[in-house]
């Protein structure tokens, strides 16, 4: 069956435009243009995700999010929330969203964002227990939105701020992926690998090294580093969406789906 989506947004041709991306996809779409005309869409649509805008008339997102929450705080359908109100970040982190997206923002984004929530499967064990994720960077900016994003995603996760205590994190409480940067400052990220490689403990444990845009090092030499450290995946970025994209093939691989 066609996933059905909600998107509740106020300037229409930005509506039309998230629809087309969105059909094109296959998904089968609802446009409410204020939070209180996207209650009524809800009487007769039932969506798998809602799209939501802030700063409407009759009705703003904030509105309509707590008039689709449980008693208990949760909402009854997943939400991505859209909008230029990036100071807002922070608040959503409290709620319980799946996803925030701050305005403007590439169509290729929207699209990726909608298939990490509409694909939730691949976040679970078998077992139905959330699937656990370490990151292991010593920015603390970059790996709090990297955690942020993997636990909005419903992982469940954890940080390590250089090489040394990431080990020692990944010794302790073998996750299911370990999500390693290459620049650290103490210990370099393939050479994290290559210990946990050559730990029996945690020898089977997933690793994706991840290498941020503006780090400079040669196309064959990271081949060669990844390939000797026996890392699962590489990839040339810290975007959370892009990394969270690998790591949802890395799952797909090793279920046998990809």
């Amino acid at each position: 069956m066609e996933k059905k989506i909600l998107i509740i947004e106020d300037e229409k041709e930005i509506a039309q435009l998230y629809a087309k991306r969105l059909k094109d996809k296959g998904y089968e779409l609802a446009l409410a243009h204020d939070g209180l005309e996207g209650l009524n869409k809800l009487n007769g649509f039932k969506p798998d995700l809602i799209l939501l805008d802030l700063n409407m008339p009759n009705m703003g997102g904030l509105e309509f999010y707590q008039h689709i929450c449980d008693p208990q705080g949760k909402p009854k359908y997943p939400v991505l929330v859209l909008t230029g109100r990036a100071d807002l970040e922070l608040l959503f982190l409290e709620f319980h969203v799946d996803g925030f997206i701050i305005k403007p923002f590439e169509g290729s984004r929207l699209l990726n964002e909608v298939e990490i929530i509409l694909n939730k499967q691949y976040w679970k064990k078998t077992d139905g227990n959330a699937k656990k994720v370490i990151i292991v960077d010593d920015d603390y900016a970059s790996a709090k939105k990297i955690q942020t994003a993997f636990t909005n995603a419903g992982y469940k996760t954890d940080t390590a701020s250089g090489g040394i205590s990431g080990i020692e994190k990944i010794m302790n409480d073998s996750p299911d992926l370990a999500l390693v940067k290459l620049g650290l400052a103490d210990l370099s990220g393939d050479i994290v690998i290559l210990r946990l490689q050559q730990i029996a403990k945690t020898r089977k444990t997933s690793s994706l090294l991840y290498i941020p845009k503006d780090y400079d090092i040669d196309k064959i030499v990271l081949d060669k580093m990844a390939s000797k450290s026996g890392v699962t995946a590489l990839v040339e970025t810290s975007d959370p969406i892009d990394l969270i994209n690998a790591a949802v093939k890395i799952f797909k691989k090793l279920e046998g789906s990809l």
